[in-house]
């Protein structure tokens, strides 16, 4: 029997409330809050602004969604970001998972000062770039990345055509359940390729905005990361031998 989490999610809209049904669907013991923080949060408020700000998205959080064992950020707008460390102290959060599939929602250098000011208040965190590279984190987060994040599967092959595809870890927006319905029947070469396809027409919630660092977009990224999943299934399977080109 798995351990239950106990999840706060802070959303803005669809992006977050579809990664919240996703997680919610697989995972139906885990105990997981949805506040929705609302839109128009300016890109730089004032220190009196933001402390109105966190005033209000606090008085939305219910007594069962205190003390969780993440506090969850599936955000769409900067200025929302800046309220990531107030309130995971506010509410008593164990730990926090403040994804990034949009590089303009969280710049680099918000993200420094974010983490800064979670080690300073002693909240462990963790920053995917995409949602779906995670694959560890401190405390709670490490037992969550069990089950979503960086992609795993297993496939059932047979006469060089996939029979079966079995998700050990997926996304959390559920592209990689998407991808491996779609991959059965198909020939093990064009398997991976198409595996990063499917997933950009899931569609995938990640964006086109360049991430400067990486240099390269998040979909992109996400695309690599379900095409090397099956890549590294089906070498597995071949004992070691990547599968030839066709």
């Amino acid at each position: 029997m798995s351990r239950e989490l106990r999840i706060t999610a802070f959303v803005q809209g669809w992006y977050g409330e579809r990664i919240v049904k996703h997680i919610r669907s697989f995972k139906p013991d885990w105990g997981i809050w949805l506040i929705d923080v609302g839109k128009g949060f300016p890109r730089l408020p004032d220190n009196d602004h933001l402390e109105g700000l966190l005033r209000a998205v606090v008085e939305k959080v219910p007594e069962g969604a205190l003390r969780p064992d993440i506090a969850l950020f599936l955000l769409e707008e900067p200025g929302a970001s800046l309220l990531v460390p107030s309130l995971a102290e506010l509410i008593g959060a164990r730990s926090v998972l403040c994804p990034v599939d949009d590089y303009k929602v969280v710049p680099r250098g918000l993200e420094r000062q974010l983490s800064e000011e979670l080690l300073e208040a002693g909240i462990p965190s963790c920053v995917p770039r995409p949602f779906c590279s995670l694959s560890h984190g401190p405390g709670p987060i490490g037992y969550f990345a069990r089950y979503f994040g960086m992609p795993e599967v297993e496939l059932e092959v047979q006469d060089d055509v996939v029979k079966a595809v079995k998700v050990l870890r997926g996304a959390p927006c559920g592209s990689t359940h998407y991808a491996a319905s779609r991959l059965v029947g198909l020939n093990v070469q064009e398997a991976p390729r198409l595996a990063g396809l499917f997933v950009q027409t899931y569609p995938c919630l990640a964006s086109h905005v360049r991430d400067p660092l990486i240099g390269e977009d998040m979909i992109g990224l996400s695309a690599k990361l379900a095409k090397a999943a099956v890549e590294k299934c089906l070498k597995k399977a071949r004992g070691g031998r990547s599968p030839r080109p066709r």
